[in-house]
Parts: structure tokens; sequence; C-alpha cells
């Protein structure tokens, strides 16, 4: 009895140190992860080529508003910016419009909306910016990709963090416990996701000295150009600062809920 209870004793011990000594392991691996990768206390002009997936909070309707309006968008997950820095989701981007002109429906004159954007900030600091627009999503749209593709919780999948859903411009994301690869054309891996966002591979940003950085991309496709969801006759064009919508069959309008994906062109 006395063997049996001195074996069971030295099992118990073993165990522990094999329990702490796994912990320590994977707090180890935690701990080297948020070294490498943490979030920025001292905000710089953000590098060219820095994605920002931002969204409307409010509508802005040619004609209507007002040119030098301005109006504020927020950053909607983690952002990268550099291999060992990133940007918490709800930074704010300050914007102004420059041209509201609701046209005459023809396409001589059609209905024209242009806004840009100025200004970075982030837990108190403010950095100037410049950027273009890559793609803007309808708010339609943009709820569709927090949508199961299997069907959600009436398929038997009651839990979002592992559920497959569709980027704006044909991604899939394919989750388990928030975490997995984003899925292109031909089965081809183009990215991953996490619990703070979906971002394509990592890529070298502009410049000789540019870092290897993956791309926050919010809600769209890492092949994603242009408008989604937009009424017909609706384009987008965009050069450096100026992000111009027009309509030659109805009014230019960005709405509230409406999703865009920025590029940082310059930081100052």
């Amino acid at each position: 009895m006395c063997g049996t209870l001195a074996f069971c004793k030295t099992r118990f011990a073993m165990c522990c140190v094999g329990f702490l000594l796994a912990f320590q392991s994977v707090s180890g691996k935690a701990a080297e992860i948020e070294v490498r990768s943490q979030a920025i206390t001292e905000l710089q002009p953000l590098p060219a080529g820095i994605t920002l997936p931002v969204q409307m909070g409010r509508t802005l309707r040619a004609g209507k508003v007002k040119p030098g309006t301005v109006f504020q968008v927020k950053t909607t997950q983690r952002v990268p910016i550099s291999t060992s820095g990133y940007l918490n989701r709800g930074a704010a981007v300050r914007g102004e419009v420059v041209t509201s002109d609701a046209g005459d429906g023809t396409a001589a004159h059609p209905s024209r909306l242009t806004v840009r954007f100025t200004q970075f900030s982030y837990r108190g600091m403010t950095v100037p910016l410049v950027t273009r627009a890559v793609a803007m999503a309808n708010l339609m749209d943009v709820d569709d990709t927090f949508l199961s593709m299997q069907g959600g919780a009436d398929r038997g999948n009651s839990s979002e963090a592992s559920w497959t859903t569709r980027q704006v411009g044909g991604d899939e994301v394919v989750r388990s416990g928030w975490v997995g690869p984003v899925v292109g054309i031909g089965v081809r891996t183009v990215g991953s996701a996490d619990y703070y966002g979906v971002y394509s591979l990592p890529a070298k940003l502009q410049g000789e000295d540019g870092a290897i950085v993956a791309r926050a991309m919010g809600v769209f496709s890492t092949t994603a150009v242009g408008l989604y969801g937009y009424d017909e006759g609706a384009q987008l064009e965009s050069s450096v600062g100026l992000i111009t919508i027009t309509n030659s069959r109805g009014r230019a309008v960005i709405r509230a809920g409406d999703d865009l994906l920025l590029e940082v062109v310059a930081g100052r």
C-alpha cells in the first residue's frame, strides 16, 4: 500500500513538472511573438504602401454635402506597419470633401464627389497623410463578408470563429478558432486571418529600405480593385491624394457603413 502511494506521488510530481515545462515553453513562445510584434507607442508618418481598411461613419451625397466638409473614418482591424509594430483598430483618419456636384444625369455632366484624407490620428498622436483608394464596398457587400458560406448556426456550426467567409472580391477566409488561411483563385493561399483581422501575404513596402510587411485587408480580397455594390454607372478614380466617385446615371454617394481600402502614398 505504501509502495503504491509513493508511486502515485512520484507520478503526480512528474506530471506537475511536465505541465510546468510545457507552460513555460508555450509562455516563452508567446512572449517571443509579443516581442516581435507589438502595438506602437509613438506614431511616426506611415510608410508608403501600408493599407488602411476603414469604414465611413456618415453619408456623403454629391450636391448635398458642401465642399470643405470635414468627416472621419476609422480603421476596422489591426494594421501592420513594420516587421515589429502594428496599430490597433479604431485609429481615426481625417477626411474632407473637395468637390460635390449633383450633375444632371448625363455622361457629359455626371454627378461627382471628390474627397481626400489628410491626417491620421492614433492614441492622441496625429501625423499628416496622403492616400489613394484601392477599393470601396457598399455596406450590404460589407455585411455579407461576416456571413458563413456554410450557413452558420443553421448548418450545425454555431461558432463564427470557425466559419469560412468570402471577402469582397472573392477570396475565402478559412478560419478555425479565428485563425486560418485566406484562399484565392485555384485554392492558392494569398494571405492569413486571425482574431484581429485579415492580411495579405507579406510583401516589400515601397522604397529601397522597404520592410516586408503584410497588408491589412479588412473585408477586401487581395485582388480587390474599384467599386463593389455601387450603382450601375458609378466609377472610382483615385490619384495621389484625391478620391473621386462619378455617376452618370444617378447621384454619387458614399454611405455610412461603406468600407474603403486606402493605400498610403506618403506620410507627409
